[in-house]
C-alpha cells in the first residue's frame, strides 16, 4: 500500500509498503507468528522442554552465535527413538499464516560423532505427524582428520544448517517439535521458511512471541 510521509522542507515522498493481512484472528495468534515469510524461534525459547528415560533438557549459556542452546543430558545417554510419548522433545508453538511446503533449518552447534552411532542425528515434526529424522553427520561432514573444508567452515562459524521438508494443510496454530535421537547434539535456533527467508550470516532475528 502506498504510504506518504512529509519530510523537514515539507515535501511529501509517497512510498509503497509491504503489508500483511492473515486470515488467522489476533485472538487466535499463539506463540512465534509468523511474518515476512518466515518464523525464528531461539532454541531456549521453546514452548516444553519434555525428557524422559532420565534424559533432562539442559540450557548452554552462550553456547550459539546469537544466544544459547538447548542439549539433552547426559551426554552417554543412548539413542532415542522420535515419536514416541516418553521421547525427550522439545515443543514450540508457532502461528503460520502459510500452507504448503516449508523447511525448517535447525542451526547445530558443530560436534562430532562421539557415541560413534554412525553419524549424529535429530528429528523435527509439525504437530502429530511423523518426525523427520535427519543425520548431522552425513549432512554436514564431521572432522575426519584431514581439515576437510566443510568442518573447517562449520567450526569457524560455529554452526551446523540443516533442513527438513513438512507440508502445512491449514493456517493456525502449530506445534513444532525437535526431538531427540542422539546426545551430544546442541540446538541454537529453528527457522521456519515459508517462502520470504532472506539470505543472511546469522540468520533472521527471533519472531514476535504471543503468549
Amino acid at each position: 500500500m502506498p504510504l506518504t510521509v512529509t519530510g523537514p522542507d515539507g515535501r511529501p515522498i509517497t512510498v509503497q509498503v509491504p503489508v500483511d493481512h492473515p486470515d488467522v484472528p489476533r485472538r487466535r495468534l499463539r506463540g512465534f507468528v509468523e511474518a515476512r515469510g518466515h518464523v525464528s524461534i531461539e532454541a531456549d525459547h521453546y514452548t516444553r522442554a519434555l525428557g524422559g528415560g532420565g534424559v533432562t533438557w539442559r540450557r548452554v549459556p552462550g553456547i550459539g552465535r546469537t544466544g544459547s542452546g538447548m542439549e539433552p543430558f547426559p551426554v552417554a545417554a543412548p539413542r532415542r527413538t522420535p515419536g514416541r510419548g516418553d521421547s525427550p522433545r522439545l515443543d514450540c508453538t508457532v502461528t503460520l499464516f502459510t500452507t504448503g511446503l516449508v523447511t525448517v533449518s535447525a542451526y547445530l552447534s558443530p560436534r562430532n560423532d562421539v557415541p560413534a552411532n554412525g553419524g549424529l542425528a535429530y528429528a523435527v515434526s509439525f504437530d502429530d505427524d511423523p518426525p523427520q529424522t535427519v543425520n548431522i553427520t552425513r549432512a554436514t561432514g564431521s572432522d575426519d582428520g584431514t581439515m576437510n573444508a566443510q568442518w573447517q567452515r562449520n567450526t569457524s562459524d560455529n554452526v551446523n544448517v540443516t533442513t527438513t521438508a513438512h507440508h502445512i494443510t491449514a493456517a493456525g496454530v502449530h506445534v513444532l517439535t525437535f526431538w531427540m535421537v542422539d546426545p551430544t547434539v546442541v540446538l541454537q535456533n529453528l527457522v521456519v521458511d515459508t517462502g520470504g527467508l532472506k539470505p543472511s550470516y546469522l540468520g533472521p532475528p527471533e519472531s514476535l512471541r504471543l503468549r
